[in-house]
């Protein structure tokens, strides 16, 4: 090993230390604050640049990180590196992964340990499952998620998407044709659903939950082949099913011989151990589970999972695709098998968690205000702000904008034509905790003038 990997360890070992004395209620924003690079070369009887080496092998796993002027500082479970200036908009929009956080040496070395590993199959279509070594992987990782089906359930998809389309496209052994959505729903579907002449109609989730009156209506009259649902951190009003909702949408779904292809998008951002997904609850087959790792990881990796009792899945897929790209699959299963995957789930939790937790705490500090006091309080990485029915949003976003601050409302999520709740829609993936407190201040303020 290494002279600077020797120093990383020990300083990983110290900071573990730190923090078992300290406790986490005592650690100060930024961390705990490490020796400066030339007492560390003094301790360690090393040159300068032994010592930063050791900095940078443990800033590229996100164990520490740099702040100019000051030195470095020690991450708590990856939340105090956002604590640096930050001088970009303050983005409420964007869903995308916190790029600041994702280990791209890692990924990269993931990559290229796959091509080495995988060079026959690169030269070769692979099986429309997907790489048999990811699959049987996944199984032991969805068993994690309370997800657990024998190795020929699992597809792996070019993304959810993908599955999606596959779905839609294929027969169901209940012989129906219609495909029911949440309203609003993942804004995509709709537009998917009717490019592929495919049948769909809606049913009106609020923050209260479904319109069960209506599903029930529709499962019975509908010619319902399957239901799209998002039972955890719902896109876009970002709550969840309880278990009775989740049991009770199961029996209906018995009772009336329909589907239920259930999105579980944000998995990895659940930190209750006992919020289980709707497949879990599934005795009776009616349960499809899709799974992405695109909010955990990022976008262009292009892999989703679908598991599923549906033989014919794998011939629909290959008509579209022939196979998902077998180098993305070998990365992901090195990133998984080696420990990489986990660490980097705990990182993105506890940061979301952190700024999800001062989204609350904004919420909760103006109970008089309705907007702040009717918006829900979820896990996961976004919410929801009701809107007076009057708002008029085009001027509403430009004001906030004009202030530094992106967001987004709900309307694209709901089909054209469709009855809308107006809502302002805050996702906190790309917005530094340090700073959501001045970002809903102003998206108030704004507000507040509108109302006027």
């Amino acid at each position: 090993m290494k002279k600077y990997e020797l120093i990383a360890e020990s300083l990983q070992r110290w900071i573990q230390e730190q923090l078992q004395q300290r406790g986490h209620q005592q650690w100060m924003d930024k961390g705990i604050k490490l020796p400066a690079v030339r007492v560390l070369a003094e301790q360690y009887q090393c040159s300068v640049s032994t010592a930063i080496r050791a900095y940078q092998w443990l800033e590229q796993r996100h164990l520490v990180y740099a702040v100019p002027q000051s030195g470095y500082y020690a991450v708590q479970n990856g939340v105090g590196a956002e604590d640096v200036d930050w001088k970009e908009p303050l983005d409420f929009a964007s869903a995308a992964p916190d790029p600041r956080v994702f280990p791209y040496s890692d990924f990269r070395h993931c990559v290229d340990q796959a091509m080495e590993n995988n060079q026959a199959e690169l030269f070769l279509y692979g099986t429309e499952q997907g790489l048999p070594s990811l699959i049987h992987l996944l199984q032991r990782q969805f068993a994690d998620y309370q997800v657990f089906a024998p190795a020929e359930q699992f597809f792996i998809t070019s993304g959810v998407q993908q599955a999606l389309a596959v779905l839609a496209l294929m027969a169901f052994p209940n012989g129906k044709r219609r495909v029911l959505v949440e309203l609003p729903s993942y804004h995509l579907m709709p537009s998917l659903l009717e490019g592929l002449n495919v049948p769909v109609t809606g049913v009106k989730r609020t923050l209260e939950g479904l319109d069960w009156e209506s599903l029930e209506r529709q499962f019975g009259e509908g010619d319902i082949k399957f239901f799209y649902v998002m039972p955890r951190f719902h896109n876009p009003l970002g709550t969840s099913m309880t278990l009775a909702e989740k049991k009770r949408l199961i029996k209906l779904a018995e009772r009336y011989d329909v589907y239920l292809v259930e999105d579980d998008y944000l998995a990895d951002l659940e930190e209750n151990t006992k919020q289980d997904p709707l497949f879990s609850y599934d005795t009776v087959g009616r349960a499809i589970y899709l799974k992405s790792y695109s909010k955990i990881l990022f976008p262009g990796l292009r892999i989703g999972v679908a598991v599923l009792p549906a033989a014919s899945f794998g011939g629909h897929k290959k008509m579209l695709d022939i196979d998902t790209s077998v180098l993305s699959q070998a990365a992901l299963e090195v990133y998984i098998r080696n420990g990489m995957f986990a660490h980097h789930g705990k990182v993105i939790r506890s940061r979301y968690a952190a700024r999800m937790q001062k989204v609350h705490q904004q919420l909760a500090a103006d109970p008089e205000f309705s907007p702040f006091a009717n918006a829900p309080r979820p896990g996961g990485e976004h919410t929801v702000l009701p809107l007076a029915d009057n708002m008029p949003l085009g001027v509403f976003l430009s004001r906030l904008e004009e202030r530094g601050v992106i967001a987004g409302t709900t309307e694209r999520y709901y089909p054209e034509g469709t009855q809308q709740d107006k809502m302002l829609r805050l996702n906190i993936s790309n917005v530094p905790k340090q700073r959501i407190e001045e970002g809903m201040r102003i998206i108030r303020e704004e507000i507040v003038k509108l109302q006027r």
